[in-house]
């Protein structure tokens, strides 16, 4: 599996849950394609917080190392929500289980003993659980502490060693960085919720002239949409006026448009668009649309909230 000691210290081990029911149904070459769609969208929560995949030595697991205990939680809660929200295979849903493990000496990395450490816990997890070793739990931050669940302790026995476990309880992960409180949230539903209309008018209020313009801002550079220019295509083609540079974009991921001095979201992706309102607010359009209120954040294929991510900030206001 792993040779060199690495400069990670945290390690998050993963196995995705329903293969063996599938395989009875359909049989194992179609169970081993679903499971391996499914750990595909595990990698990408692995690379959304800076995580290095490593080899696995069972199929349907991952093993993934971490330079902090904070991110591979961050990592495991994705996870489980993006895997939650794949469609069930002939009626069986596929989910995944998870354990954390860290390296218990201070400033030294991850070995071959660290990941088998890990792996040996694995079977104790429940499917969709997040377990946690006292290892990993000692590198949290004070915020990620506080989403252990103090109800669940487990104290299990591994290689002749007890080892006791604390569940991570999967949802609205809330960590410190240096702006104060950041919050993961849980999984959304893959449409606008009813709950949060946006609907798109079709004409402009009484006595309302087309003056506004939307100002857009990714990485370092600003856009405009207006009546002058009153599409903008975002994804990671080259053709695109916005290009984004993050791997879970689709090569044409969304447009935004002008419409009778609104404006308008609309997703055509894979992995769907998120919008964060300035009330915290957040919508997750697949294949939809949704009015723009005047300031917020857009996510192509991750949510603004999430750590690390650089998403696309909007403001709308009057032209000069």
């Amino acid at each position: 599996m792993m040779q060199d000691r690495l400069t990670e210290t945290s390690v998050l081990v993963a196995e995705v849950t329903g293969a063996v029911p599938l395989a009875e149904k359909l049989g194992a070459a179609e169970a081993a394609r679903a499971v391996d769609r499914a750990l595909a969208r595990a990698e990408r929560s692995v690379q959304a917080y800076a995580g290095k995949r490593q080899p696995a030595a069972e199929a349907g697991r991952m093993v993934a190392a971490f330079p902090r205990s904070d991110s591979a939680a961050l990592a495991a809660n994705d996870m489980i929500k993006r895997i939650s929200q794949l469609p069930p295979v002939s009626g069986i849903n596929l989910a995944v289980r998870v354990v954390l493990h860290a390296n218990s000496t201070p400033g030294q990395g991850l070995d071959q003993s660290d990941m088998e450490m890990a792996l040996s816990l694995l079977p104790f997890a429940a499917s969709g659980q997040i377990l946690v070793s006292n290892e990993a739990v000692s590198q949290f931050s004070e915020g990620m502490r506080a989403n252990l669940n103090s109800s669940t302790q487990l104290s299990v026995n591994t290689g002749g060693l007890d080892m006791p476990l604390l569940e991570l309880q999967p949802g609205n992960l809330q960590v410190l960085n240096s702006r104060g409180p950041l919050t993961v949230p849980p999984p959304q539903p893959s449409i606008m919720p009813s709950s949060r209309p946006r609907p798109v008018p079709t004409a402009p209020p009484e006595g309302e002239t087309a003056r506004m313009r939307l100002l857009l801002r990714y990485h370092g550079a600003s856009m405009l949409v207006s009546e002058h220019k009153p599409v903008l295509l975002a994804g990671r083609e080259e053709a695109n006026d916005l290009v984004v540079t993050d791997r879970r974009a689709s090569r044409q991921h969304a447009r935004i448009e002008w419409r009778h001095g609104r404006f308008v979201l609309i997703d055509s992706s894979t992995n769907g668009t998120y919008m964060l309102d300035e009330q915290g607010v957040e919508v997750l359009l697949k294949r939809g649309e949704c009015e723009l209120p005047q300031h917020g954040r857009i996510g192509f294929g991750y949510s603004p909230l999430e750590v690390g991510c650089e998403p696309m900030v909007f403001d709308i206001g009057e032209r000069q």
